[in-house]
Order: C-alpha cells, then structure tokens, then sequence
C-alpha cells in the first residue's frame, strides 16, 4: 500500500516535469514568420479563379462523403510553394464540426483563401515537401499526418491530430479529410470494446477526450475536455504512485508505456490498461501525450478466477495423488494378489485389474473353516478412494470373523448386512458369500446385489440362476435366502465383481453374455494346452477390460476336483 505522502510527491513531480517541457517547448520553438492577411491577392491566382468555379466540380465534390478540398498551389519567389488557396469546399468539410467550413466556403467566391488562415498549424515544413512532392511526380500521398487547430462547437480551439490524402488534380491539389461516418463507428467500437483515448497537449493543458473515455471518467458521453487534474483523480490512491512514475518517464524520455491501473467507477474500481505514447514532430521535444484506455475488469476478473480454479485443480490433483498412493499401499497391504487353497479338493485362481481413476472397493475371501469347509466370497464396495477401501477392509474381515460361527451364509449375509447399515447410508455393498461342503459336494450361496457366478461344466457355460436380495446396507432387517447348486468334478465355479461387465455404451445382457463366450472360447484353448485355471482368469480379464476402465473389477475361480 502506497502512502499519501508518496502519492502527493508523485503528482507534484509530475507537474514539475510538465512544466519544465513547457519552458523548453517555448524556448525552442520556430517562430513562424506572419502572414499579411490577403495571403492569396487575386490577382495572384489563376485567371480563372476570378470566375465562379465550375457548376459541376461543385456538384462532383459534395457528393464526396469526406470532408475535402480543393486548393490552388501559391508559390514564392524561388518556385516553392508557401501556401495553398482554397478553391472549392465541399459540403460535408462544411458540416465537419472542426472545420471553418461555411465560412471558408462563402469566403471562396471569387478569391481563394489561405489554408494557413483556415486551418491554423496546418502548414509544417513537412506537409510543405508532401505537396510539393505531389505536385511534382502526380502520385498521391496517403495518410499524411497533419496537427491543426480547429474550433469546437463549443466555441473552444482545439489542436488536431488527423492524416488526410493529397490527390493532383492538373495544377491542383485536392485534400481529403477521413470520412465523417468513421466517427460513428469509432462511437460504436468505445462502447462495445470499453475503450477511449484522449489527447493532451501540454501547450493547452487539458485532455481532449473521446465519449468512450469520458464514460470511462465517470463523466457524460458528450464531455469533449477535462483537466489532466481531474482525470487523474480518477484514479484510486493505490495506482497513483505506479502511474506517476510511467507518466514521468514517458514526459521525460519520450517513451511510449503500457501500464495496468485502477479508476473510481460505479460500486468498486474498475482495472484499466493505459497505453499512451508522446505527441513530438520527429526528434523535437515532446508538445503531449496521445492516451489509449480500456476496461478490462470483466478480462483481469476471469484471468483471477482462471488463476484460482487452476490453483485449485493443481492442489486437488495433488491430494488426489497422495490419497492413490495411501489408498494402494492401503488395498496391497489388506487385498491378498492371490488366492491359495490346498486340499479339500477345491483349486482357486483370481485375477484383478485396476480401474484408470483411481482405487475401487473389490474384495475377495477364500478360507478353509475349522468345520471343513470352505468360504469363498467376492464382494464390492461403493465408491472409490479411502471410504471404499475402509468398507471394503471392514466386511472382508468382520465376513472372516463371522464365518468361524458355523453359521449359515443366510445369517452371514444378514450380519454383514446390519454392520454395514450401522455405518450410514453412503456405505453399501454388493457380494457373493458361499460355503462348499466337499463331503456333499455342495456350494450354498447368496446374493446382495450382485452379478450371479457364471457355471463352467464340461465345455458348457451357464450364469447360475440366483435369488438376488438388496445390497448390503440399503434395509437393516433383510432375509436372504441361499441356493443351493451341486457340483461335479472338472466343474468351475467363477464369482467377479461388476467392473468386469458393466460398460455404459452396451447393455449389461450383452455383456453377460460376452463373458459367458470368454470363458467358453478360453476353456477350450486351456483344454488344448493342459487346463490352468489362473490362466483362463487371467486371459478373461484381459479380453473383458476396455481401452478405459472406469471401475476396478475381480475375478475369483474355484475348480472342483475328483
């Protein structure tokens, strides 16, 4: 935060500076030599002239949209040209409001006037060689920067900063001012783009502004001047000290700035980019400054907004980061990558693939039970990330607990059920928990929600017909009820989790179905080559997986044997 000491500082160097260009300026300027006032004698023109101009010429250049004259070269002793004689002047340098232009356009009668008397400062050494030029070789110059002084229709002087085009008419010269409706679309273009710029010359000390500007200064559209004071206090008293400082150095050095700063508007201030650049004949002292403003509060505001979303996006996917890394050190460390099962007459495989965003809540449990019997369950927790993982941990293991009960997989799937309601609604599950009774050859088993086991039995695959209840932790007092589904030796058994045939462009039927063809077609390749049973899961993921996978998915195998 600038103090205001430092900013009272500031603008008094500034006026300083001013000051010290104007003493310069003064010392340093040619003084121009007076002109008598009939510049142009009569008798001094051509013949012609003496008559009235010719009907038709008249007519021809009023039907030019731009301001434009005709003029007649007057030459010195030595053949230079001093001044030009004003022939014809058009209707619309007449209707121009800083053009002399009815009377200087009643004046031409039957005498030409002095452009030097009609557009006071028009008449530099440098347009002096710009005509002579264009008399000599016939070629037109086009945009000839010119600085005149003209009256407003406020009856106030004016310099101006305009480029005409200078044509050869024979012996004649013809000066076109830009077009009268291009200040229509310049209006149009400050409104729409908020953007004004303003000139100001130090001789006169006041900004001439455009509407644009003015609303930008809070003042009406029609203001045409403002004190550089009042302007600047426009400004908020933290952008002062920054302004100061390039406005100085440009009055100093000559350099053009491009600065952001603040004005006072309507509610908060508004951010506003300044450029301005100085107002000097080729290397001569600096006489102003010509200032280009726009509002670009809208722009820095969706910039900052921009700035913060992508900060927050970075820190996001920085936590998004560090959650992955915990949650797969977390599921390495609680999710066994195999399932081994010795004896009973029961081999098991399983396969697993992540999915591309990040961790889900698969879980799998195979277990030998004091009974002699064997718990075999797959299972998927909602979500993804630490909650998924933490649900999936919780019932994978309360599940291990649970089934050295002896109980029944209808009470095991009703426990799991309560604790997972105890946990609130967020946290729900779907599963397959069974018990084989490899003295009966029998597989009990329920289903929460779940995709049913697919039955691989002698080259044939079938999807087990099951008696599907709600998922784990959606109802609190749910009664799920087993199937039960005997089983030969050679038969295959395989439970997996939705990941493996959810895809959201086809329906879940096809996908049944495609599951059933993997395993058919790669149990006939295993067939060929000696069956192995992690094989064939692993080759069923594979074809199974799309190029995106969207949820992680788990496939558990168990092949009973003779």
């Amino acid at each position: 935060m600038y103090g205001r000491p430092e900013q009272a500082d500031r603008g008094e160097a500034l006026r300083r500076t001013v000051q010290r260009l104007r003493r310069e300026q003064r010392r340093d300027r040619p003084v121009e030599p007076p002109v008598p006032p009939p510049l142009v004698p009569e008798a001094a023109l051509d013949p012609e002239l003496a008559r009235p101009p010719d009907f038709d010429l008249h007519h021809l250049l009023d039907a030019v949209p731009q301001a434009a004259v005709l003029a007649e070269p007057v030459f010195d002793g030595s053949g230079g040209v001093r001044d030009l004689a004003a022939v014809i002047v058009n209707e619309a340098a007449v209707r121009h409001p800083y053009h002399p232009g009815q009377a200087h356009r009643d004046a031409v009668g039957g005498r030409g006037l002095s452009l030097r008397e009609a557009y006071p400062g028009l008449w530099t050494a440098a347009f002096a060689d710009t005509v002579a030029e264009v008399l000599r070789t016939g070629y037109a110059a086009r945009g000839v920067p010119v600085r005149w002084r003209g009256t407003a229709p406020d009856g106030s002087t004016r310099t101006r900063h305009e480029r005409v085009t200078a044509h050869r008419l024979g012996r004649r010269l013809l000066l076109v001012w830009p077009e009268a409706r291009t200040e229509e679309i310049a209006r149009a273009a400050q409104r729409i783009a908020r953007v004004g710029w303003a000139e100001w010359s130090l001789h006169e000390d006041r900004l001439d502004v455009s509407p644009g500007l003015a609303v930008l200064l809070g003042l009406a559209p029609e203001t045409e001047h403002v004190l550089p004071g009042r302007a600047l206090r426009r400004v908020t008293e933290t952008a002062r000290p920054a302004l100061y400082r390039e406005l100085d150095r440009l009055l100093s050095t000559g350099e053009g700035i491009d600065v952001l700063t603040e004005l006072y508007g309507v509610g908060r201030p508004r951010r506003i980019r300044l450029v301005a650049e100085a107002l000097r004949e080729e290397d001569g002292p600096v006489e102003g400054l010509r200032v280009v403003l726009q509002d670009v509060t809208e722009l820095w505001e969706s910039r900052r907004r921009l700035r913060e979303q992508e900060e927050e996006t970075e820190r996001q996917a920085r936590r998004a980061d560090a959650e992955h890394h915990v949650v797969q050190r977390l599921q390495d460390a609680l999710q066994p990558h195999r399932a081994v099962l010795t004896g009973l007459g029961v081999s098991t495989a399983v396969a697993y693939r992540p999915a591309e965003g990040g961790v889900g809540g698969d879980w799998f449990k195979v277990r030998q039970l004091p009974d002699g019997q064997v718990l075999l369950a797959v299972g998927d927790a909602r979500g993804h990330g630490l909650d998924a993982v933490a649900l999936m941990s919780m019932l994978r293991h309360a599940l291990a607990g649970l089934a050295f009960t002896g109980a029944l997989v209808e009470s095991l799937g009703g426990w799991l059920n309560r604790i997972a309601c105890d946990e609130g609604d967020e946290a729900t599950a779907t599963a397959v928990v069974s018990r084989y009774y490899p003295d009966r050859r029998l597989l009990r088993w329920i289903c929460a929600g779940h995709p049913p086991p697919v039955l691989l039995r002698e080259g044939r695959v079938t999807l087990l017909e099951a008696e599907t209840g709600p998922p784990l932790g959606v109802l609190p007092d749910v009664a799920y009820r087993a199937v039960e589904t005997h089983v030969r030796p050679g038969d295959t058994v395989l439970l997996y989790t939705d990941g493996l045939i959810e895809r959201r462009d086809q329906d879940i039927d096809v996908r049944l179905e495609a599951l059933c063809e993997a395993v058919r077609t790669h149990a006939v390749a295993d067939c060929a080559t000696g069956p192995d049973l992690q094989e064939l899961v692993d080759a069923v993921v594979r074809e199974m997986s799309g190029p995106l996978s969207e949820d992680d998915a788990t496939l558990l195998a168990f092949r009973f044997e003779s």
